[in-house]
């Protein structure tokens, strides 16, 4: 598929300029936006259309087979030779994951080593197991989201093809250009095009397609539960040439609750929370929202919560001094605030605070940026 890809050090990412890659098409493609400066265009991405689906699914069908009957040793070399090719490519990807997905540094570095975790893991683990014991499923599409556009899309990725599957990738609207430079890496590392092919484009109509498609035996998913569900109804009465039924592999979200009782350290009840609820904005499966605490120490830890909260640096997450980018889009920023409205409408203690909070509106209007929250419920029925 047509994509774009930037190159850029993480120091100089304000100034890098995106390049078109095989822009054949270039008034097809859609503009991607830097999150944190909607003005800013990082790249291109021409979007998969219904022939490029149909076409995708005729290639790796006979991909499949073809790989499948590959030497185990082959697809493993491939694995750790991608490992090493991201590891050289730290700059790209950091540059990437800050312009287009809104990443600090420190969190693009995090990203971009559990990638490489995730490509030496499956091919360490496919090590471990002989040909016969490998019974690769065929075709298979994975699914990704924008909070983790590296890491998630490599793990599944990895995964399918350390097991001997042909992958059709859709990776997340938002977030088209660090998964193109992924694929560009894996194909370098010597996993054949016909065998991993991109397909960005919407969940509902590219993503929908894909899994519809009878040809397809798995599905690899991380999103929502409503469309890990929906993805379930489509594929549950699919079978394949051996009667197996199709695999689901579904990663969703939930309710993350810290639990504190009165014999807590609050500096480290403090610093684990703004970690955990404020990092990457929250926009991990894993971010804390409920905090519980003992009502001895409550106030007392409020208290250092909102003195945390107000030193918390949120901006530009080109700046290395800045604790937390923009959320992922505008419609992210709009659900989020409409929440907050809701909590204070129905009468909750809301807090909002962030570092130069007063200085700082002016630049965080270029951006989807939302401040830090803190609301008080006296029971979780509210929340």
């Amino acid at each position: 598929m047509l994509a774009a890809a930037l190159s850029a050090d993480a120091a100089q990412v304000r100034h890098a300029a995106p390049i078109m890659v095989d822009a054949s098409s270039p008034l097809a493609a859609r503009p991607v936006i830097n999150p944190a400066q909607q003005h800013y265009i990082v790249g291109y991405v021409c979007d998969a259309s219904e022939e490029d689906v149909r076409i995708a699914l005729g290639r790796v069908v006979q991909a499949a087979e073809r790989f499948s009957a590959a030497s185990l040793p082959q697809r493993i070399a491939s694995l750790q030779r991608a490992a090493s090719l991201l590891e050289a490519a730290y700059p790209q990807f950091i540059g990437l994951l800050v312009l287009e997905a809104g990443k600090t540094v420190p969190n693009g570095i995090a990203e971009i080593r559990e990638a490489v975790d995730f490509l030496r893991y499956y091919a360490q683990q496919s090590a471990t197991v002989s040909l016969e014991q490998v019974c690769p499923l065929g075709v298979v599409v994975c699914i990704s989201p924008w909070n983790f556009p590296l890491a998630i899309f490599t793990g599944q990725i990895a995964a399918a093809l350390a097991a001997g599957n042909a992958v059709l990738a859709k990776p997340a609207e938002q977030t088209p250009l660090v998964a193109a430079l992924a694929v560009q890496l894996l194909h370098q590392a010597g996993i054949a095009p016909d065998v991993l092919q991109l397909l960005p484009g919407a969940g509902e109509s590219i993503g929908a397609a894909l899994v519809r498609d009878a040809r397809v035996n798995g599905v690899l998913f991380t999103g929502s539960t409503a469309v890990a569900k929906s993805l379930q109804r489509t594929l549950a009465d699919r079978l394949d040439a051996h009667g197996q039924p199709a695999v689901l592999i579904a990663e969703t979200g939930g309710m993350n609750a810290m639990i504190v009782d009165s014999s807590a350290l609050t500096e480290q009840v403090v610093s684990d929370a703004m970690a955990s609820a404020f990092d990457s904005a929250g926009q991990r499966c894993s971010a804390l929202r409920m905090l519980c605490l003992h009502e001895d120490i409550a106030e007392a830890t409020l208290n250092m919560l909102r003195g945390a909260m107000v030193q918390f640096r949120v901006g530009n997450p080109d700046s290395l001094a800045t604790d937390c980018g923009p959320v992922i889009d505008d419609e992210a920023r709009e659900r989020i605030e409409q929440h907050i409205h809701l909590m204070q409408s129905e009468g909750h203690s809301v807090f909002k605070a962030a570092f130069g909070a007063q200085t700082c509106l002016a630049s965080w209007r270029q951006g989807t940026f939302v401040l830090p929250t803190l609301i008080e419920l006296d029971q979780v029925a509210s929340l």
